[in-house]
């Protein structure tokens, strides 16, 4: 990496508080997650079920490592501003999405979709300042999010992300560009999971399009 991720710790250490904080305080994940009481007084649901999560300890964790990971490559790719438009603003559209439809829920990985987003752009670009491990972790990602579809699908989505990672990485030791059929392997995902009605997909989706009128770096 060539500048320290500085967005990306603070953001990881809110989020982090926000998960301690529902551990330890009763009824917090019920007072902060999207729910329909969000669309009748209670607005503040739209931001902060992007700091509680609803997906138990595997869940949380998760989602804070691949915060961690995806946060840190994108912002050596997008300027810092252009990362919070990208976490914050997917994160908010998508929660829009999430009322229509998953009423309720809770947690980051919508917004995190946001830069994934915008590093599919990014490396369809180029990105020479993406650090090696980007598209490892972009694929592994992506198959944590086919996952979220049922528990049938953690299986063959495991097994799909292993098979790419170990295809990409075979690619990128014989010298073949790698970047873009990953950025289109991001823009897949992001449709098969909007058809099936999974924020998620959405959320990739939109972070693609917010990250289209960025230039590259």
């Amino acid at each position: 990496m060539w500048r320290f991720p500085l967005v990306t710790v603070v953001v990881f250490a809110v989020t982090a508080a926000g998960a301690v904080a529902q551990a330890v305080v009763p009824g917090l994940l019920a007072a902060l997650e999207r729910a329909p009481a969000g669309l009748h007084g209670e607005w503040w649901r739209l931001v902060t079920a992007l700091v509680v999560q609803d997906g138990g300890l595997f869940g949380t964790v998760s989602n804070l490592l691949f915060l961690a990971l995806v946060g840190a490559a994108a912002e050596q790719v997008l300027s810092r501003t252009r990362w919070l438009v990208q976490y914050v603003g997917t994160g908010l559209a998508a929660e829009l999405v999430g009322y229509a439809w998953q009423p309720v829920g809770a947690g980051n990985s919508i917004a995190v979709c946001g830069l994934t987003g915008g590093l599919a752009v990014a490396l369809w670009r180029g990105a020479d300042r993406a650090p090696v491990w980007t598209v490892p972790v972009l694929l592994v990602w992506c198959g944590a999010l086919v996952a979220t579809l049922s528990p049938a699908a953690t299986v063959p989505a495991i097994v799909a992300a292993a098979a790419g990672v170990a295809l990409s990485s075979a690619a990128v030791r014989r010298g073949v560009a790698v970047h873009r059929p990953v950025a289109l392997v991001i823009l897949a995902v992001g449709a098969g999971l909007s058809a099936a009605v999974n924020i998620h997909g959405a959320a990739l989706l939109i972070g693609v399009l917010l990250a289209l009128p960025t230039r590259r770096r």
